[in-house]
C-alpha cells in the first residue's frame, strides 16, 4: 500500500482531506506536521537551531498556502537520549520560541515522551478571511511557481558527499534551502490580498507530486513548460531536470490564477510555467510535460514515505 493508497483508507469513501490544511466555513485552519529523525533529516547533518525553525516553518508554509495566518500552535516533542542534554535543548528551545515569536504564534500546549529518535510535530491553528485549496482550478488559469526550486535536493547531495562543482554562492543557497527552508507567508499576505487565486498549496513533495495534486483536486487538465521552471544558476547541471521536478521541501508558492502577474512580487520571482484546461471526455486529471519544445515524460516520483 503506497502513501496516498494508505491516507485514503483512513477515511470513509468520498470524504478523504485533499488539501494541507483543513478549513472550516468560518475561515479557521488547521495544519499539523512531522519531522523525524532519520526520514526527515539526520543529526550529523541539522543543528538544534535549524531543526526548531524547520518545524516551524513547514507548518507556516502550510497556512501561507492557504491564505491565512498563523496565530496558535500545539508541539508533541519525542526526545530520543541522545537529545536529552542541554547541548541541543538550549539552542533549540531558544530557536522554537524566537521562530513562534516571530509569526506572532502563541505555544497553547502539547506533548512530551521518550523516543528512540527524535520526533518532532507542530499543529497550527490559523484564520483566513478567504481559504485557498487546491479545488478551484479552471480552464484558462496560469500555474505559478514562486522563488526558485531544486536547491534543496543540491543541499541534500551536498551533505551526502556528492562532488559537485560549485560556486559557494549556490552551495550555500542549496544547503540553507534544503537545512533552513522558509515559508512564503509575507508573499502569500501580498499577493493573495490583490490577484484571483482559484486554487494553490505550497511545494513540499516536489513539483512532480504537487502539480498532479492540484489538477486530481480541481478536476482539470495542465500542460506544464520545464524550460520555464525557475532554479537558480548551476543547480539544473548539477541534478538534471528530474531533479528539479522532484526536489522536495522547497516550500515555494504553486497556485492557479486567471490574471497575468508580473514576474517579480515584492522582489521575488513569480514564474508562468504552464496552463489548465478542462478535461475532455474520458480523460481522467493529468499533467501532460513539454521539455526543450518536446513531448515530455518523467522517469522519477520523487519522495515518498512508503
Amino acid at each position: 500500500m503506497n502513501e496516498e493508497e494508505l491516507i485514503s483508507s483512513l477515511y470513509p469513501p468520498g470524504k478523504e482531506q485533499e488539501n494541507d490544511c483543513y478549513s472550516d466555513k468560518e475561515g479557521n485552519l488547521i495544519t499539523t506536521d512531522t519531522i523525524v529523525e532519520g526520514t526527515h533529516f539526520r543529526l550529523d547533518w541539522s543543528r538544534p537551531e535549524d531543526l526548531a525553525n524547520k518545524l516551524i516553518e513547514v507548518n507556516v508554509s502550510d497556512i501561507a498556502a492557504a491564505n491565512g495566518t498563523p496565530q496558535k500552535a500545539f508541539f508533541n516533542f519525542g526526545l530520543s537520549p541522545s537529545c536529552n542534554r542541554k547541548e541541543f535543548l538550549e539552542p533549540f528551545i531558544d530557536s522554537f520560541k524566537k521562530a513562534l515569536t516571530s509569526y506572532k504564534i502563541e505555544l497553547c500546549g502539547g506533548d512530551t515522551y521518550r523516543t528512540q529518535e527524535l520526533n518532532l510535530t507542530l499543529t497550527l491553528l490559523g484564520k483566513s478571511d478567504s481559504p485557498v485549496d487546491r479545488k478551484g482550478g479552471k480552464h484558462g488559469d496560469n500555474v505559478y511557481l514562486s522563488g526558485h526550486i531544486g536547491a534543496s535536493l543540491l543541499g541534500y547531495k551536498i551533505l551526502e558527499g556528492a562532488h559537485i562543482s560549485l560556486s559557494s554562492e549556490v552551495k550555500k543557497i542549496a544547503l540553507d534551502r534544503h537545512l533552513r527552508p522558509k515559508s512564503r507567508l509575507n508573499l502569500s499576505r501580498s499577493l493573495y490580498s490583490k490577484i484571483r487565486i482559484h486554487a494553490g498549496m505550497d511545494l513540499t513533495d516536489g513539483l512532480k507530486q504537487d502539480v498532479f495534486k492540484l489538477a486530481k483536486s480541481s478536476g482539470v487538465k495542465i500542460e506544464l513548460d520545464l524550460d520555464e521552471l525557475p532554479f537558480e544558476n548551476g543547480v539544473k547541471e548539477a541534478i538534471g531536470i528530474e531533479g528539479v521536478l522532484t526536489s522536495g521541501e522547497e516550500l515555494e508558492l504553486l497556485f492557479l490564477s486567471p490574471d497575468e502577474l508580473p514576474s517579480f512580487w515584492e522582489g521575488i520571482s513569480i514564474r508562468k510555467i504552464g496552463s489548465v484546461f478542462d478535461l475532455e471526455k474520458g480523460e481522467s486529471p493529468q499533467v501532460i510535460y513539454s521539455y526543450e519544445g518536446k513531448p515530455y515524460s518523467p522517469k522519477e516520483s520523487g519522495f515518498r514515505h512508503f
